[in-house]
């Protein structure tokens, strides 16, 4: 845990081993990050408050596991962290590196759609893994991260339900989307990136998105620590991961429809094909979704549950 109390600027030196002045100069540059760090000649600096951010120093406090976000690399603003995790892991980085950025310029979510951003107010993130696992099952991550971050969020008193594939929704609203992409070699998986946005303190959206995008401070008034919420996905994340690894994915299908969202009820999904109008029945063992139309139950594996007009 971060240091509230006062301490001496020589404390600090002494813990540290390095110089007052060094130490003046670390401190100085916490505040321009935006840590609020009170000063006082005689009795040395206090942290006041840590503010919203999401540096590897924030995440680490909250963070549980043995592997999953052990290296993080943190920046401030990027095109996507996508695109740096690719680099990332074509360059050797190992299993559960984390990519986070406070801004992303670009963002993209499902079908190429743009994800909107807002400065210092969503999370941002893409997690590399590298399972020991046959490519069609790498699908199967995806509707894995869903589940986790449901449950961190309705511990933290947020209603969401998971529109299939890859969305978290609040009453309708989509507030985090999840984009899953591989690198392979031959026939085989050499990464799973992992990309998570999640819309956290956002005030308000544009218009185009008013009445089909929430975030986590609009739908229930209350304010969140981005970095608490990282910690706590990638706590809940690296056990399931590790249970896929080794039972599959058959024994999350419970889970998946606890949390599902039009569960049992119509609706219509779209492939590249045909549209599709029935009843969603749930999942199958290996992730594909269930409808039951006039002719009968339909299985997909890749298709969009269409839930707001084209705009």
């Amino acid at each position: 845990m971060m240091q509230t109390d006062w301490i001496s600027g020589q404390e600090l030196a002494d813990q540290l081993n390095i110089s007052r002045t060094a130490i003046w100069k670390q401190i100085v540059s916490l505040k321009e990050a935006g840590y609020a760090i009170e000063s006082h000649k005689k009795t040395g600096y206090h942290l006041i408050d840590q503010g919203d951010r999401l540096t590897p120093l924030a995440i680490e406090q909250h963070l549980q596991t043995k592997q999953l976000g052990r290296k993080i690399l943190h920046l401030e603003e990027t095109e996507t962290t996508q695109r740096i995790a690719h680099e990332q892991a074509q360059q050797g980085a190992p299993e559960g590196t984390l990519i986070v950025c406070d801004y992303q310029t670009n963002g993209r979510g499902q079908l190429g759609r743009t994800w909107h951003e807002a400065r210092g107010a969503g999370i941002a993130m893409s997690l590399i893994l590298r399972p020991e696992a046959p490519l069609h099952q790498a699908g199967q991550l995806t509707l894995i991260a869903g589940i986790a971050l449901a449950k961190v969020l309705r511990t933290l008193q947020v209603p969401v339900t998971i529109k299939w594939p890859n969305d978290l929704l609040i009453a309708n609203r989509k507030v985090a989307g999840i984009l899953t992409e591989m690198q392979t070699e031959a026939d085989r998986i050499n990464s799973v990136i992992i990309g998570i946005g999640i819309n956290v303190q956002h005030k308000d959206f544009p218009e185009v998105l008013a009445d089909r995008a929430t975030s986590l401070k609009l739908a229930t008034g209350q304010s969140f620590a981005r970095a608490e919420i990282v910690a706590l996905f990638l706590n809940e994340f690296e056990h399931m991961y590790q249970r896929w690894l080794i039972d599959g994915f058959a024994s999350f299908v419970s889970e998946w429809e606890h949390h599902a969202d039009r569960l049992n009820q119509e609706v219509t999904l779209r492939t590249r094909q045909v549209s599709v109008t029935g009843y969603l029945r749930g999942i199958q063992s290996d992730g594909t979704l269930q409808v039951e139309t006039a002719e009968g139950i339909k299985t997909f594996h890749s298709a969009e549950l269409i839930y707001w007009a084209e705009t």
